[in-house]
């Protein structure tokens, strides 16, 4: 019997778990790597890998659906989408029950160091960083989500195409026989 392609959304579901699985966890070492180097490290690794294992799954999936580039950056891109759907559902949990106003305070905190201070008024001379950082002080937890729901979907396709460009279509294997 022929293999019939499975749809975009089957395959980027299946693909989109490990993925979002990684971000979350590479998020919750954002969140907790302040104080520990070593969990912010981790979670630039894991970022990086979850690029590598989704040009693995991509690759994998063009080698047994044999399809155009454009495919494949498509499912790649809904792939990225759905990690980051995942992804959002994990933060939103974290900052209802686990955050209690820790990372706002972290903010607070370093938003009173004169590096910061220095640093933002070289980037944004017209902002005032006390105004600032009221308003990230008065941030509900969906407020919070929603601005972080909007970097994953902006996010979604760099990643998609950083994982897509290196997948190459499946050589024809050449029978053993044959010379």
């Amino acid at each position: 019997m022929e293999n019939q392609r499975p749809t975009v959304m089957n395959t980027a579901g299946w693909m989109a778990l490990p993925i979002g699985i990684m971000w979350s966890a590479s998020f919750l070492c954002t969140m907790y790597g302040a104080e520990r180097p070593f969990l912010s490290m981790m979670s630039s690794v894991l970022g990086l890998v979850s690029i590598f294992v989704l040009y693995r799954q991509l690759t994998n999936y063009r080698r047994l659906y044999p399809s155009s580039w454009l495919h494949i950056l498509h499912v790649s891109f809904v792939t990225c989408l759905l990690a980051g759907l995942l992804t959002d559902a994990a933060q939103y949990a974290y900052f209802l029950y686990f955050d209690n106003g820790r990372m706002l305070s972290l903010l607070g905190t370093a938003m009173q160091s004169e590096e910061y201070r220095q640093a933002w008024q070289q980037l944004m001379p017209d902002a005032n960083v006390d105004e600032v950082q009221k308003l990230l002080q008065s941030m509900s937890v969906r407020d919070i989500v929603m601005q972080l729901a909007l970097y994953n979907m902006l996010l979604a396709l760099p990643i998609s195409l950083l994982a897509a460009l290196p997948v190459r279509a499946a050589s024809p294997n050449p029978s053993k026989g044959e010379n």
